[in-house]
């Protein structure tokens, strides 16, 4: 079971009227028609104004949706984050009994139930600025907070082929991505690249401080949702104050399991970015790629391992339980 500091207290489920059709119609249809109008009228612009537009519009709405959040994820990407959104997702989606589009949208499940929490998978580019600063973050001190970890080195192999294979040129300019990858090898990018081994270190050591100074967080690691997902989906809807049976949650993982989003992926059975194939015919191109614990190791010679896992060893916080056991002198 993962450790929780603190426990939100269970909402009271049915207190507030659930929203018509036609009202949760009309709030995605704005949303979505406010994005494209954005969208087009930025499309004119050359590169450098129109993705410091974007970043800064996205930075209003992040905030917004963060301050009315009542759990938010923070995540660094190829951690875990877009599974576990798939799997909240559903879980309240059944347990609710709402439509199956929902999914995998969580930021929209108390649109559709206010019974539901405020649900924000946080994007990691605008909530890593918060985890850097003083702890605990204003921003979050009244929040419910998960925290994903997952091996830095199985990260950013994902990562790797992700930006190399899968994200499109304007996603690489948002997030600041190298645009191109065919002459970077994986240890160049580990070692020399803005979202490399050593930022990541930085970002993780600075959510295990502001886990600490939290009332109510917990680090939950992608070892221990591919380990347990059941306990670890049911920790998350405790910690939120909206639980979940085991039985709820054992649908959900097993709904969401890993085999199941690959060939969701390979139907596009949800329609979705988050979840969609950049080329069907290269296995590493898919978002739901591997999933391996510990699938760095086929990427790295011996040597190369033991400098990336030295770098671990000596700056990583060790509670994450990264680090190699103590060899023997």
């Amino acid at each position: 079971m993962p450790a929780i500091r603190g426990m939100s207290r269970p909402r009271a489920c049915g207190t507030t009227a659930r929203p018509g059709p036609a009202e949760t119609e009309a709030v995605t249809a704005m949303a979505v028609t406010l994005r494209t109008l954005e969208d087009r009228a930025m499309g004119i612009l050359p590169d450098g104004p129109r993705i410091a537009l974007k970043r800064y519009f996205r930075g209003i709405r992040e905030r917004r949706k963060l301050a009315g959040a009542d759990l938010v994820v923070i995540a660094h990407p190829k951690a875990g984050s877009t599974w576990l959104r798939f799997q909240l997702s559903r879980v309240y989606q059944k347990k609710f009994g709402l439509s199956e589009d929902v999914i995998p949208n969580v930021e929209e499940l108390h649109v559709r139930d206010p019974a539901i929490p405020r649900l924000l998978m946080g994007a990691y580019n605008y909530l890593k600025l918060d985890v850097a600063g003083p702890a605990p973050a204003p921003e979050l001190a009244d929040k419910a907070v998960v925290f994903i970890a997952r091996h830095p080195l199985d990260i950013l192999v994902s990562l790797y082929f992700h930006v190399k294979k899968h994200a499109l040129r304007e996603r690489k300019l948002i997030n600041d991505w190298p645009l191109d990858l065919s002459g970077v090898s994986m240890m160049q990018f580990m070692l020399e690249s803005n979202w490399g081994l050593r930022p990541l270190i930085r970002f993780y050591n600075d959510c295990m401080r502001q886990h600490r100074a939290l009332n109510r967080s917990m680090i939950l690691s992608y070892e221990q949702m591919r380990g347990d997902p059941v306990t670890s989906l049911m920790a998350i809807a405790e910690l939120a104050g909206a639980p979940v049976t085991g039985e709820e949650a054992r649908e959900a993982t097993e709904f969401t399991s890993f085999e199941n989003l690959r060939k969701a992926e390979l139907e596009n059975r949800f329609n979705t970015t988050r979840l969609r194939a950049a080329d069907p015919k290269d296995p590493n191109s898919f978002k739901v790629r591997r999933g391996k614990v510990f699938g760095y190791r086929d990427h790295f010679s011996d040597s190369e391992i033991e400098t990336l896992e030295a770098i671990i060893d000596g700056e990583l916080d060790a509670e994450f339980g990264y680090a190699r056991e103590p060899r023997a002198q």
